[in-house]
C-alpha cells in the first residue's frame, strides 16, 4: 500500500514494518542491559556489529520504501536516518572503543540510497509521488518526525546510569502511538494518536528522570540534582519537541487557504 492509500487503515504487515525504528531502539537498550549477565556482549566488535547490522537494516527499510514510492511506513525510517546522521555529523568521540569524528561523510549511506533509488526506477515519479501525498496528508511529516523521537528517548536519558526496563516504557508508548497511526483512516485521528504517543511516552520518561536524578550527585556536578530541576528542563525540552511535532500542520493550512483564493478571484469580464 503506497501514500496514495492514505485513508485507509494499513495492514498489520505494513503496521509492524512503521515500528522499526522503535525496535531499533529497543533491541539498542536490551543489549545494554543484557550486557550486565552476557560478556560477549560487551565485547566492542560485537556492539560495533550490532550498530552496523541495524544501520543496514535501516538502509534496506529506506530503499525498499524508496521503490515502493515512500508508503506511510516508511516515513518514521527518514526521520530516525537524518536526525541519526545530523547527530553523527557533529559527533566526536568513540563508538565502541573507536575514535570517530563527524564530517559530510555520514551523508554517504543516505545518499546512495537515493541514488540507488532512481537507479532502480529509473524515474522521477517516486518523488513526485511524495511530495503529492506530503500535500495531501500533512501528518506523514509528523510521522517522519516521530520515527527520530526514540533518538531523543535517548539523548534524554545521557549521562544517566540507569539501564534498567523502566526506560523501554516511552519507547513502548511510542509504539502504541505508531500503531494507531497505521491503523487509523481519519488523518487528524492519525495525528492525535501522534500527539498522544508522545505527550504520554515523554510524560512518563519525565516522571522516571525526575526520581532518578533528585539527590543523586555524580563527580561532574556541583551538587545534587533535584526532581524540579530535572522536571523543569525535561518539559521545556518536551515542548520543543511537541512545536516540532505538529509544525507540519502548517501544510495543511496552507493547502486550505490557496483554494479559497481561487474561489475568491473575481470572474474574468465577458467580450461581446
Amino acid at each position: 500500500m503506497g501514500t496514495t492509500d492514505q485513508n485507509h487503515p494499513a495492514p498489520w504487515g505494513e503496521t509492524l514494518l512503521a515500528l522499526g525504528p522503535i525496535l531499533f531502539a529497543m533491541l539498542d537498550l536490551l543489549a545494554m542491559i543484557l550486557a550486565r549477565f552476557a560478556e560477549y556482549l560487551n565485547d566492542p566488535v560485537f556492539a560495533l556489529g550490532l550498530q552496523f547490522t541495524l544501520f543496514g537494516l535501516l538502509l534496506i527499510a529506506l530503499l525498499a520504501g524508496w521503490i515502493k514510492s515512500f508508503p506511510r511506513w516508511v516515513f518514521p525510517y527518514w526521520g530516525f536516518a537524518l536526525l541519526i546522521s545530523y547527530y553523527f555529523y557533529n559527533f566526536s568521540g568513540t563508538i565502541s572503543g573507536q575514535p570517530f569524528s563527524g564530517d559530510w561523510r555520514v551523508w554517504i549511506p543516505l545518499g546512495a540510497v537515493a541514488l540507488t533509488g532512481l537507479l532502480w526506477m529509473r524515474s522521477l515519479r517516486p518523488l513526485f509521488t511524495l511530495f503529492k501525498s506530503v500535500w495531501k496528508d500533512w501528518t506523514l511529516l509528523s510521522f517522519a518526525i516521530y520515527g527520530g523521537l526514540p533518538l531523543l528517548c535517548f539523548a534524554a536519558y545521557d549521562e544517566t546510569r540507569s539501564e534498567t526496563l523502566i526506560r523501554i516504557v516511552p519507547l513502548l508508548i511510542l509504539a502504541v502511538g505508531a500503531v494507531f497511526y497505521m491503523r487509523l483512516k481519519n488523518p487528524w485521528h492519525r495525528f492525535a494518536s501522534l500527539v498522544g504517543g508522545f505527550t504520554f511516552g515523554w510524560l512518563a520518561l519525565m516522571l522516571h528522570l525526575s526520581w532518578y536524578w533528585n539527590g543523586r550527585q555524580e563527580y561532574w556536578m556541583s551538587e545534587p540534582g533535584t526532581w524540579i530541576e530535572t522536571f523543569n528542563w525535561t518539559s521545556r525540552f518536551g515542548a520543543t519537541l511537541m512545536l516540532i511535532l505538529v509544525a507540519p500542520v502548517l501544510v495543511e493550512l496552507l493547502r486550505r487557504a490557496l483554494p479559497s483564493q481561487r474561489i475568491a478571484r473575481p470572474p474574468l469580464p465577458k467580450h461581446s
